[in-house]
């Protein structure tokens, strides 16, 4: 079986937005002075989150954005791409800038992590379809070859089972591994060993998974890019 091929998105899922409240008193790993019966307890202790290491705010022509992440798992994400264990790829509406502004803030290379074009940022045609579309054409490209790749996609708001549902009807070739973060923290630790075994061993996963972290469903969402 051929390298995993992997799709990301960027805002709620390596950019995380924690609660305000929480950010002001430290972030990940600082919950203390919460209620006992304090859900956020849980979501933001350094068992379940990573700590957000990476800290910037950048311009882009649309504003000023605040990005937080984990430089351990972008790091280790360019070196499994620069190594050749994942083909990478970005799948956000940051498309635009990709190359211009987040390669650079997260030490990536564009010559390695290449930036998948499925939307006109000029008209906005397939915002709303175009990832999905982008998934759905690379699953049924795999399925023509002699050795598929597995397929990773990371998205926080797209990876539901609506769309597993969609995918898995296409009878994937190779394993399709759909992961669904919290915004507020991220891809989270326990999301992040299946990845890692996935890329390792997709051959042991079924024709698709999809993992969603358990509390999105208390939260609405976010305004990202």
């Amino acid at each position: 079986m051929n390298r995993p091929v992997l799709y990301t998105d960027f805002d709620g899922v390596l950019n995380a937005f924690p609660d305000k409240e929480i950010q002001d008193n430290g972030g990940v790993g600082h919950t203390q002075w919460l209620d006992d019966n304090d859900s956020r307890a849980q979501l933001y202790s350094t068992e379940r989150a990573f700590v957000l290491t990476g800290d910037d705010i950048v311009r882009t022509p649309c504003g000023y954005y605040r990005i937080r992440w984990s430089r351990n798992i972008a790091q280790t994400l360019h070196r499994l791409a620069s190594e050749g264990d994942i083909e990478l790829n970005w799948l956000t509406t940051w498309q635009p800038y990709c190359s211009r502004i987040l390669d650079p803030l997260l030490g990536w290379d564009p010559h390695i992590e290449h930036t998948a074009i499925w939307y006109d940022p000029i008209s906005y045609e397939r915002r709303y379809t175009g990832k999905l579309s982008t998934v759905f054409s690379r699953v049924r490209f795999e399925a023509t070859q002699a050795d598929p790749s597995p397929v990773i996609w990371l998205d926080d708001e797209e990876c539901y089972e609506t769309a597993a549902d969609r995918i898995r009807a296409l009878s994937p070739k190779a394993p399709v591994l759909m992961v669904r973060p919290d915004a507020r923290i991220g891809i989270s630790r326990r999301q992040w060993r299946i990845i890692q075994k996935f890329i390792r061993k997709p051959e042991t996963f079924p024709e698709l998974t999809l993992d969603e972290e358990p509390t999105i469903r208390k939260y609405p969402g976010h305004l990202g890019f």
